[in-house]
């Protein structure tokens, strides 16, 4: 497994991604789509969850809109957001997301502590040390989202 640094280049990650994968160990992977305004930011969150054998990155976007966009077409179980972002704020992209899928979780990221804004599941502060951040994503992908909808009346 590739060291968790921002200097292993996304293609590497990748890389090393696809082998874990294909190396025959059955494990449910969490689909994940990262949306930050930051092109770092982004990568960076890209490549730590790809590197590790229970995500797969299925998109990322650049900012609300984007977002949007792609959590209604990949239908991910989990969403990583930042709250400040143009054309459409991360508040509004998680409304958004919550009236077409109120099944997938939703982390916030932010540059400090705040309340956790609604329709989100969790908030991280940006510089959370990258274990602590891959734990709470885990524990998101095995949980359910606590917005969830009720199931049908004739489930």
């Amino acid at each position: 497994m590739l060291p968790r640094s921002s200097s292993v280049p996304l293609v590497a990650a990748m890389a090393a991604h696809d082998a874990t994968a294909s190396s025959g160990t059955s494990v449910r992977r969490c689909r994940v789509v990262v949306a930050d305004d930051a092109a770092g930011m982004r990568a960076l969150l890209a490549t730590l969850l790809s590197i590790e054998p229970d995500f797969d990155v299925v998109g990322v976007a650049r900012d609300g809109a984007e977002a949007v966009d792609l959590v209604l077409r990949e239908q991910p179980d989990l969403l990583v957001i930042d709250i400040t972002m143009p054309v459409m704020s991360g508040t509004e992209a998680i409304r958004r997301i919550r009236e077409a899928n109120p099944r997938v979780r939703v982390a916030v990221l932010s540059g400090e502590r705040q309340p956790l804004p609604p329709g989100a599941d969790a908030i991280l502060v940006k510089g959370t040390v990258n274990e602590e951040l891959i734990a709470v994503l885990r524990r998101l992908c095995r949980a359910g989202s606590q917005h969830d909808a009720p199931p049908p009346a004739d489930c």
